[in-house]
């Protein structure tokens, strides 16, 4: 039976996630429809009510948007929706139970990869018996959640349906941008990190990687017939592998170049820094390569110890040093400070990040190491009993009150410039790759990339004289709260210098002509 479905998810670039799910369902005939969740509940009732779904899908990519996904369930229930709601995602494979005694109003989870959890559970609507004996699938029996073992055939990578593009027109964006998966899963075992894990408990260990000639004829549809011109290889690693991957990597670029389309686009990659080599990435670099993110996550060897990267920080120096003389930007993941950070590790985190970005070639920012369900780390902290509240809103605090001061203290300098997507450190982030970008349709601006490299590295200064001196109060001893005039005056410098920062790129944007640039800042 032909059924209507609509998946309801988080989308700033493509949200892979749910458009595999839903060109999974096209395959089987179904109507499927994509909704970006943010949207109004009521306007996502209307929608609902105008397309009358048998089942509505939620993608829910972090835990701490549960409480959102609730808010919206709810009304939509409240509203007289009767469809089946079901629920997919990292949290929601790994916390079922809690996940359905906190929205019972939802009818099932998938649990971990969902394409054919999802498409049996469509077929079955009409049967509960028959899909409450679905593989992968948890439901509700009377108020008991009820975990059906996982399933127990994995898919050949290659044989997936393609995401669901039908409702994006890139031509219709600034920078015409399109997000393409060329593997799942990663070989690596970081511990603040659930990607091994869910895979793992997916049965499908490892990374797996699609045919090298699928991969280009996916990107050269988005090229060629649907006007992308940056490609997003959201690949946790796209070199992981060793060998193999990296002989992979270089038949993805031949094949990009004999087709040509490096002169019609460029993309971007993640990795790790000890698989950043001038021979690995030079190929690359020809097929049109022009950004690389590093996963470098700390500067310090007992945090990088900790988190399991297998890393000492002199990789992520070298690493560097061969993306600036490739005449490569980058960008890097970096937790200042982790479950077990001392004043001692964030003071060499400190040297370290000066170090790595002192000339503005990237810009310095950093977070503190979260929790997440289904982490070693996390369970690491549940067995010392330092994780408080529930998997939800779980918090802990440092082994050192002086650590949490600071990170309270850096929470407090912050706020504007380091966290949340309109933050100041976001925002050089886009300048950069934008002022260093050299496209096929247009020429770099040698100008301008020099005027935002100097803006960055001004930028990446005062926040690193800021928290050094932060530090050096806090080691003292001379200040132990927040309230402290010392700090304070601190937190108002940092603000001070930031709103600065912010009014010369305002000032940057109205100087612009190029519409790549301006749309950073709408």
């Amino acid at each position: 039976m032909i059924r209507r479905v609509l998946l309801v998810g988080y989308e700033d670039q493509d949200n892979l996630g749910i458009r595999y799910l839903s060109g999974r369902l096209l395959r089987d005939g179904h109507h499927v429809r994509i909704v970006a969740v943010g949207t109004d509940p009521d306007v996502l009732l209307a929608t609902i009510q105008a397309e009358r779904p048998d089942l509505v899908g939620f993608s829910l990519i972090f835990q701490y948007m549960v409480p959102e996904f609730a808010r919206t369930i709810r009304t939509l229930r409240a509203a007289g929706v009767c469809a089946h709601f079901t629920i997919g995602g990292h949290y929601a494979s790994f916390e079922p139970e809690a996940l359905l005694r906190f929205i019972p109003e939802l009818d099932s989870v998938v649990r971990f990869e969902g394409e054919e959890t999802l498409a049996e559970l469509v077929a079955s609507l009409d049967d509960p018996a028959a899909w409450q004996r679905i593989g992968g699938i948890a439901w509700l029996d009377r108020g008991q959640a009820v975990l059906n073992p996982p399933r127990d055939v994995s898919i050949p990578i290659d044989e997936y349906a393609e995401p669901d593009r039908r409702d994006i027109d890139y031509r219709r964006q600034a920078l015409p941008t399109a997000s393409v998966l060329a593997s799942r899963g990663c070989p690596w075992q970081c511990s603040f990190c659930s990607i091994i894990t869910f895979y793992e408990a997916n049965g499908t260990k490892g990374r797996r990687r699609r045919d090298p000639l699928r991969v280009v004829d996916e990107v050269e549809g988005l090229v060629r017939q649907q006007g992308a011109r940056l490609i997003l290889f959201q690949d946790d690693d796209f070199l992981a592998g060793g060998l193999n991957a990296r002989a992979w990597a270089h038949q993805i670029a031949a094949e990009i170049q004999r087709r040509g389309l490096q002169h019609e686009m460029r993309f971007k990659i993640a990795c790790r820094s000890d698989e950043v080599r001038e021979a690995v990435l030079k190929p690359l670099i020809a097929a049109g390569l022009c950004h690389v993110y590093l996963g470098v996550e700390s500067g310090d060897e007992t945090n990088l110890a900790a988190l399991n990267k297998l890393l000492k920080p002199e990789v992520h120096v070298r690493a560097g040093e061969i993306l600036r003389r490739l005449d490569l930007s980058f960008d890097f993941g970096f937790m200042l400070l982790e479950p077990w950070s001392t004043l001692e590790t964030a003071r060499n985190n400190l040297d370290f990040v000066r170090r790595f970005t002192g000339d503005g070639w990237a810009v310095a920012g950093f977070c503190r190491t979260l929790p997440y369900v289904g982490t070693p780390i996390e369970r690491r902290l549940r067995a010392e009993g330092r994780l408080s509240g529930t998997a939800l809103d779980a918090e802990y605090r440092f082994l050192d009150p002086r650590v949490d001061l600071l990170w309270d203290f850096c929470l407090m300098a912050f706020e504007g410039r380091n966290f949340g997507k309109n933050a100041t450190w976001n925002i050089l982030r886009g300048l950069l790759f934008e002022t260093h970008l050299e496209m096929p349709c247009r020429s770099r601006d040698e100008e301008r990339d020099a005027a935002a490299r100097a803006l960055v590295q001004a930028s990446n200064g005062v926040m690193l004289d800021v928290l050094e001196n932060a530090l050096d109060l806090i080691e003292s001893g001379l200040v132990t709260t927040l309230e402290d005039p010392d700090l304070l005056d601190l937190a108002r410098l940092a603000r001070s210098e930031d709103a600065s920062i912010r009014r010369q790129l305002v000032a940057m944007e109205r100087n612009g002509t190029d519409e790549f640039y301006e749309a950073l800042f709408r």
